[in-house]
């Protein structure tokens, strides 16, 4: 129960900023058409509401109530709908089998997740996945090794998938290191 208290504090202090990931918008051209989103690990929704925006039907999956508090209320200001989800993920790392068009994963890595992950995306959807790596020449951070992908790590997790695009070690993180992202299509 600490480290969800411990989210819900991050929350509470960044309540106000709700942008997307500047990432998130450069990469939305590929994309499908709108349908059903799925943002695991979603926080506090930031992505989730520009998707909801956008015109997708957005499911949010945390684990902090405040986060989740968040998301909704924000959704509820902006005349937007949102299905927000309180789910531990490392106590239970299942989703929802062939439930959407689109996943997002951003900064938050487990890797016992992956499966689930691949499974939830139906086919000729796309997922999203953003997160901390260790390629480029960037210093590493103060990041547990275990929330950190290593250098080629997300093309091997979605072999098998059209990459649509795919970048790491281009860009440093806060905190420390680099950042890795891509953007896979399941084969229809």
């Amino acid at each position: 129960m600490q480290v969800v208290a411990n989210w819900d504090e991050r929350w509470r202090q960044r309540e106000g900023d709700l942008e997307p990931d500047p990432w998130l918008v450069a990469v939305a051209a590929l994309f499908p058409a709108v349908g059903d989103c799925l943002d695991v690990a979603c926080g506090r929704g930031r992505n989730a509401l520009w998707l909801a925006g956008q015109g997708w039907r957005v499911t949010g999956i945390d684990k902090s109530p405040v986060g989740l508090e968040i998301a909704a209320r924000e959704a509820a200001q902006k005349g937007l709908s949102l299905t927000l989800r309180q789910q531990d993920l490392e106590r239970s790392p299942r989703l929802p089998v062939d439930c959407c068009d689109l996943l997002l994963q951003f900064f938050y890595l487990q890797r016992a997740l992956y499966p689930a992950l691949l499974a939830a995306v139906r086919p000729g959807g796309v997922a999203v996945v953003r997160t901390f790596s260790l390629a480029g020449p960037f210093a590493a951070g103060g990041l547990a090794r275990q929330f950190v992908l290593n250098p080629g790590e997300l093309p091997e997790v979605f072999a098998g998938w059209e990459i649509l695009r795919h970048e790491e070690g281009l860009e440093a993180s806060r905190k420390g290191g680099s950042l890795a992202g891509i953007v896979a299509r399941k084969p229809a």
